[in-house]
């Protein structure tokens, strides 16, 4: 009786063993899928990255590839699928320490990538920020993704829907005020498609000029003899190349866009005045970035009672 329960423990470990190297050496699941099916995409302005497909314990590596990207209707948009995009890959780490362009530029390389990408090891979509939005229409788009590995291959139709809508030619993110003001306007306007000069306008309560030179840049340096000032004389990379104050504006002259040079990030103004502007002292900050080259004039309006 002994010898029989042993017989049988040594067939259950055996089958046990046979269904988990299956599992590991040739399992495709068919539940393979994105966490989150559907998702928003403003395109043109920074990088868009998808999180990777769910491998519902699938063996590895998994190889992911797009098979078709479709319109609404269900037609397939081969144009998009052949539309490709030269855009920077870093070949080593990005610290905000640089100095120059050329510093950057050396840490990176431009490549031709198709404009909307897949991971091929884990299935993340990527769309660049040098997309074209001429190229594709606003509207909703879905994607096929076919899935590879040693248990074989299996098509995901309908794996992705991307809404997409365009991004705007700037970003801009209010951060706070403080002191004797109850908010302020930022408006950005590219009046020209060419150029490399950036207008900045400021106002009172009342829209009468504010002379520029009445703000200081708040200073964000913890290096004793370094200054960090958060004001139109530093955006970056020795920009701007030429500052101009007048009475009711400033001008300033830039090597390049997009401002900062590296896309999706931002820069920071943070000024303040002592009180000869609205009779007390105000703060201010936001974040902005342009992405597009051309000529730009930024009007900040300061509101207080």
């Amino acid at each position: 009786m002994t010898r029989i329960i042993n017989c049988w423990i040594l067939a259950l470990t055996l089958f046990a063993m046979s269904c988990s190297k299956d599992k590991t050496d040739g399992f495709l699941s068919p539940a393979i899928k994105y966490t989150n099916p559907t998702i928003n995409a403003s395109i043109g302005g920074t990088l868009i990255v998808t999180a990777a497909m769910v491998a519902d314990e699938s063996s590895k590596p998994l190889t992911f590839s797009i098979d078709a990207i479709r319109a609404a209707d269900g037609k397939v948009m081969q144009s998009l699928m052949d539309y490709k995009v030269k855009t920077w890959w870093w070949k080593s780490a990005y610290t905000t320490k640089e100095k120059t362009a050329k510093e950057i530029d050396d840490k990176r390389q431009l490549l031709e990538r198709p404009a909307i990408d897949i991971n091929p090891e884990n299935g993340s979509i990527i769309i660049y920020p040098e997309f074209d939005t001429l190229q594709m229409p606003k509207g909703k788009y879905t994607l096929d993704i076919r899935v590879k590995n040693s248990g074989g291959e299996m098509l995901i139709k309908n794996a992705l829907t991307i809404n997409i809508s365009y991004a705007l030619d700037y970003a801009y993110t209010f951060q706070g005020i403080d002191g004797n003001l109850t908010g302020i306007e930022v408006n950005f306007k590219r009046t020209s498609l060419t150029g490399n000069k950036i207008a900045v306008y400021f106002t009172d309560k009342n829209n009468n000029p504010v002379d520029p030179e009445k703000l200081i840049g708040y200073d964000y340096s913890t290096t004793p003899g370094v200054t960090d000032l958060k004001d139109w004389h530093n955006l970056g990379l020795e920009n701007p190349t030429k500052y101009t104050a007048f009475p009711d504006h400033l001008e300033l002259e830039v090597a390049n866009f997009p401002l900062p040079y590296v896309a999706g990030k931002t820069l920071t103004i943070d000024m303040y005045n002592n009180g000869d502007i609205n009779g007390a002292y105000f703060n201010f900050w936001f974040a902005f970035a342009i992405r597009k080259e051309g000529m730009w004039t930024i009007n900040i309006k300061l509101n207080y009672k």
